[in-house]
């Protein structure tokens, strides 16, 4: 079995590399075992639906404006990453923050690096019948967040 970050003490300058924002090339299988780490640890329940993705922003890309119908939670693994809400609320994360976004509150994601991807994982916890994400074009009153 591979070993996980932070069993050796090379692991040890991995993770300091890792969370400094950049992840040496031959390194993201790292980021698999993490998933798939995490993924199995969450409880099967009927009432509760769980969403779980792993997502990459491209140097100064953009998410459409949106909105969250569950309890999200995120690991950003690289880079940085910020959530710009409807009434100018800004949230900033960079690499080895977790971090949460209010429940149904519009936003719009943006990683501000030039230079490098943000690389993460989400997890969100939606009631059974509702989809996580709801996309809100044309319903924000914040012009920055229109696309």
């Amino acid at each position: 079995m591979e070993k996980l970050i932070g069993e050796t003490s090379s692991d040890a300058a991995l993770l300091r590399l890792a969370l400094s924002g950049t992840v040496p090339d031959g390194k993201q299988a790292h980021r698999n075992s993490l998933f798939d780490g995490l993924y199995a640890s969450f409880p099967r329940d009927p009432q509760a639906r769980v969403w779980i993705y792993s997502f990459e922003f491209l140097p100064g890309a953009y998410t459409d404006p949106h909105l969250h119908n569950g309890a999200t939670f995120f690991v950003l693994l690289q880079g940085e990453f910020e959530a710009h809400f409807d009434d100018g609320t800004v949230l900033r994360a960079k690499a080895g923050d977790v971090y949460s976004e209010p429940i149904g509150k519009i936003h719009r994601g943006h990683n501000p690096r030039r230079d490098m991807a943000a690389l993460g994982l989400s997890f969100s916890v939606t009631s059974p019948d509702r989809e996580h994400i709801t996309n809100v074009v044309g319903m924000t009153n914040d012009p920055m967040l229109r696309t």
